[in-house]
């Protein structure tokens, strides 16, 4: 069913009509907590529950102070510091506004009308609106029992003559994750000839900060058809900001700059990525913290009965299926903002210790009062 609502009434309309394509593509934020309503815990989005430090924030101020100048043509001081941090030239690296505009950016870069691009799903729900935006075909392949990338059946399926293979991992919105040499050797398994892009969003809170900052590079040094996808928006804290970027073989930059438009990102935006960068320990504690919540929250959901997975996200997956909008409904009704995905479950973002402890007094009333998970 598409999501996609356009204005457009063919009886009275009698301007340009948009591409075909545009009707099928599925809509974003489906169940997404819309910005003026007033929930006491949000955690619907996975952001970060604290504000960007006094540093970051100075350092936005002091951008703004410019703005009547154009910023970096390509990002390049960020790009330059980032190339730094991993360990890779920086003509390794792209910046983009959100990591989803660089995904954009890649799949229009290397993929024609009905090119097929594969990926587990479900996975990120932006996939489908990127590649159907593109005219390239998605190719679903289903989660394992364990709600897991299924790696065998993703080799199989991207033998086939795919263009792209798009892996998030950890996954979005699961949460389950793919063991570094679990993810090693489906790289080495996918064909040479695809574009393998590695979405990895959420890698923050699934391993050790210098393993997250060195493994791109192990793996590109390996795979010249990868791409690795970062953000700024989760453990650095700056989703408002929408700082993305790639890193992958310089040729494969070039292809994404060839159609990227010029400014890639404001002034500001710039300046708080760059800023967020020197405050390193600062990300460590709210991953610390994340990964914490986390625990509180599965072990309590899991105490109570439900379907939670093993997430190494900043949020937790409750398979809960045909029941996921009457729990999405009853957490709004607790005054928590949580993503449903009607069918199928419910995602929840773990915040602050009373959010945890709000979700799991909602969910423990919920389950009680349902007898079923």
């Amino acid at each position: 069913m598409s999501g996609q609502v356009l204005p457009v009434d063919e009886r009275t309309f009698r301007g340009p009509q948009p591409s075909r394509r545009l009707a099928h593509l599925p809509g974003y934020g489906r169940g997404r907590a819309g910005q003026s309503t007033p929930f006491a815990h949000r955690l619907g989005s996975n952001e970060a529950p604290d504000a960007p430090t006094a540093a970051v924030q100075a350092a936005v101020a002091a951008a703004l102070a410019a703005a009547n100048r154009y910023p970096d043509l390509r990002g390049e001081t960020l790009a330059g510091a980032l190339a730094k941090r991993h360990g890779v030239p920086v003509e390794s690296v792209a910046v983009s506004a959100g990591s989803v505009v660089m995904l954009d950016q890649l799949v229009r870069a290397y993929c024609d009308p009905g090119d097929a691009v594969v990926t587990p799903w479900r996975s990120y729900e932006a996939y489908p609106i990127i590649v159907g935006g593109a005219g390239a075909r998605l190719i679903e392949v289903p989660l394992d029992a364990g709600h897991r990338l299924d790696a065998g059946a993703m080799s199989r399926a991207s033998g086939a003559g795919a263009r792209v293979v798009l892996l998030c991992n950890p996954n979005n919105p699961t949460g389950t994750a793919l063991s570094p040499a679990e993810l090693d050797d489906l790289l080495q398994a996918l064909p040479q000839d695809a574009l393998v892009i590695l979405d990895e969003a959420y890698a923050d809170y699934a391993g050790d900060a210098a393993t997250v900052a060195a493994s791109p590079a192990r793996r590109l040094a390996r795979h010249p058809n990868l791409v690795v996808l970062r953000t700024f928006s989760k453990a650095w804290g700056l989703a408002g900001m929408r700082v993305g970027y790639c890193l992958a073989d310089p040729h494969i930059v070039a292809a994404v700059n060839a159609i990227a438009p010029p400014f890639p990102l404001p002034g500001p935006a710039l300046a708080a990525a760059l800023a967020a960068l020197g405050e390193e320990d600062v990300v460590a504690a709210r991953v610390a913290c994340s990964v914490g919540q986390r625990r509180r929250m599965i072990e309590g959901l899991a105490a109570v009965g439900l379907p939670v997975t093993r997430s190494q996200a900043n949020f937790v997956w409750l398979a809960v299926g045909d029941a996921a909008a009457a729990l999405t409904q009853h957490l709004r009704q607790a005054g928590i903002a949580a993503r449903c995905f009607p069918g199928e479950g419910v995602r929840i973002t773990t915040g602050t210790a009373a959010d945890t402890e709000a979700v799991l007094a909602a969910a423990t009333e919920w389950k009680s009062s349902v007898g079923r998970p």
